[in-house]
């Protein structure tokens, strides 16, 4: 980057960093789920235990026993500065423009989940950290001679994304897909061997841990926690139907938790279905256009009505295990209501990750005010954008994000704030770069960047 990127970047940077100190972000804070993050047991019981035992070393490591955890929230907020900084490093190198470049900074700069989760004892933040050096790690790996501590960074950085927050596990797809679709952008050969390599690389810390653990607790999975985190929606979707139609050895269990779920409903302990305009309780209208009602109750069905199943001696990867087979078979049994569900829950993200997405919201505030401005004080509707490659990468860099980041917990989970926020980190970029080009002269016909 020139000087003048660096010294309006900095200011960025400053800002974002004064608002984290207004906002009190470098005190800790402690979540419900912190403490299952910070259990750390010895080989070979971490490899059964609902959590991956990485983010406990690194709090450990930085708490150094004093149990206040007051370095956490620094080392979180550096290290997804320095990110951000590598990130767009990449994106200059590559040929995005300055103002397209600095769009991207503005949108990470002032994303919730970096205002928000910054002093969060929790793995959130630090997850995005190392899967947005995953996304500048895989930018350099595009050019003819990458440099070779790219690979390295590939897999470290995309690994421990994944390790520490598992719904990033399908950056192993999409950062391949990030690869071959930057060299069809640029005009470039795809070399399907290189992005077998980046598919290789980022599958890898997958596979050695996921090995490890199915030779020792018997389970092929980076943690035991899926079928648990999956029962939410299963608990919500299950009904008489779909306990008729189930394996007959998961039916009983099918049966006891649909009559937990209503019990809890009728008691007010959990939110029911609410009427439709026809004065029905209908699942689908609540899927499709009353989803945050499900969202709401999600964890309730995880925590009142699953969670007291587990057997007295029943280990945590057998309990998962088993809740597996029970979330598989009412997917089955009711396909029709869990596309519903998946429906809904991508309209939650994508009205989230535009309405109360803060980068975002106030791009659109702003291009409401200067489009129309523009168009009467210039008599010119649009604006082209500074180099050729600036809208294709961006949207591909959103597109990536989403895919990494945010797919899983939509086809697993009810999408939270928490989950939506993160998923929409990359959402803002196009919108600001907009606002960019209403406010800067016109520029030349876009041109295409110089390879490297």
């Amino acid at each position: 980057m020139f000087r003048t990127e660096i010294k309006i970047l900095s200011v960025m940077t400053a800002v974002s960093v004064a608002i984290l100190i207004a906002a009190g972000r470098f005190v800790p804070q402690m979540l419900p789920d912190t403490p299952g993050y910070l259990q750390i047991v010895g080989y070979p019981a971490m490899l059964g235990e609902p959590r991956p035992p990485f983010y406990g070393w690194i709090v450990a490591a930085l708490d150094l026993g004093h149990g206040s955890y007051r370095a956490v929230p620094t080392f979180q907020i550096a290290t997804y500065l320095a990110a951000t900084w590598f990130l767009l490093t990449q994106l200059r190198r590559f040929g995005l423009s300055a103002a397209a470049t600095l769009s991207v900074g503005a949108a990470l700069l002032l994303a919730n989940a970096f205002l928000i989760d910054a002093n969060w004892v929790h793995p959130e933040l630090l997850s995005i950290t190392c899967g947005l050096i995953a996304l500048g790690a895989t930018i350099e790996l595009v050019h003819p001679r990458p440099r070779r501590w790219a690979w390295w960074l590939v897999c470290l950085s995309a690994g421990a994304a994944y390790v520490l927050r598992p719904s990033f596990l399908l950056l192993v797809v999409a950062l391949p897909g990030l690869y071959v679709v930057l060299r069809a952008i640029r005009c470039d050969s795809i070399r399907l061997v290189r992005a077998a390599a980046i598919l290789g690389l980022s599958i890898a810390p997958f596979l050695g841990i996921a090995s490890l653990r199915a030779a020792t607790v018997g389970d092929f999975n980076i943690v035991s926690f899926g079928g648990f985190a999956m029962s939410g929606l299963a608990t919500l979707i299950v009904s008489g139907d779909t306990v008729a139609r189930m394996p007959s050895d998961i039916r009983p269990f099918a049966a006891q938790v649909l009559a937990a779920r209503r019990a809890a409903e009728e008691s007010g302990r959990m939110i029911g279905i609410p009427r439709n305009a026809s004065n029905e309780r209908s699942y689908y209208s609540a899927a499709l256009g009353y989803f945050d009602v499900l969202a709401r109750t999600h964890d309730d069905g995880i925590y009142q009505i699953i969670a007291p199943t587990r057997q007295p001696n029943e280990s945590w990867v057998a309990f998962n295990r088993r809740l597996t087979r029970f979330d598989i078979a009412v997917v089955r049994a009711s396909p029709g209501r869990y596309a519903a569900w998946i429906v809904g829950a991508a309209t939650r993200v994508a009205g989230r990750s535009l309405v109360t997405n803060l980068p975002a919201a106030l791009a659109v505030v702003a291009i409401a005010i200067l489009w129309p401005w523009r168009l009467l004080a210039r008599g010119q509707a649009g604006a082209a954008p500074r180099t050729r490659l600036d809208l294709p990468v961006m949207g591909m860099l959103a597109i990536t994000w989403f895919i990494g980041a945010g797919v899983l917990t939509i086809f697993m989970s009810a999408p939270s704030i928490r989950y939506i926020d993160t998923s929409a980190v990359l959402v803002a970029p196009l919108l600001i770069y907009w606002v960019v080009l209403l406010v800067l002269p016109d520029a030349k016909p876009a041109v295409s960047a110089a390879k490297p």
